[in-house]
């Protein structure tokens, strides 16, 4: 049991999922999710060291490991500032594609998008405004020109953490 808070105003977090994972990382089965007052318990957890993996709005916000269950044990838990990449859309695309997406405020984030070689084909970088951005890409390289039919990879930086999400272009 215990509570999950907000790592920028440490407020509760309500309406995560908190998941348990045994020592070689595999997921238990076992889960629970927060109340409005973002407190959590898991029950029936045997003798062990586990991992707790926190998700909001189905971001990884937290990783706690090494947790030693003997009897009952009590883990609170702080999160880090969402980061967000909506899917691409549209999807396909084949003249523009829109990429919404959220980090950290002020944080140094890049946004990436790659070939299936793994090829950087164009991408933005600067600190993340308050509440996100959306970006419009005309689907043309850094070269200025337009990119070929096939499946692209979007790769969201910052604070650390990253989120891909992939596209496809048709002309």
């Amino acid at each position: 049991c215990g509570t999950v808070r907000d790592g920028v105003t440490a407020q509760p977090v309500p309406n995560a999922a908190v998941f348990l994972f045994d020592a070689l990382d595999q997921y238990t089965g076992l889960y629970a999710g927060t109340d409005v007052g973002g407190h959590y318990c898991i029950d029936n957890v045997s003798s062990g060291t586990y991992t707790i993996q926190v998700r909001v709005n189905d971001y990884l916000s937290a990783v706690v490991r090494g947790i030693v269950v003997d009897d009952a044990t009590d883990v609170d838990v702080t999160t880090r500032a969402p980061m967000f990449l909506d899917q691409p859309w549209p999807n396909p695309a084949t003249n523009e594609v829109t990429f919404r997406l959220a980090a950290p405020a002020g944080a140094d984030t890049r946004l990436e998008v790659y070939d299936v070689r793994g090829r950087l084909v164009m991408g933005w970088r600067g600190e993340s405004p308050a509440g996100g951005r959306t970006i419009r890409w005309d689907l043309r390289d850094t070269q200025g020109d337009p990119i070929a039919s096939g499946i692209y990879l979007i790769r969201l930086r910052a604070g650390g953490s990253e989120i891909v999400r992939r596209f496809v272009r048709i002309r």
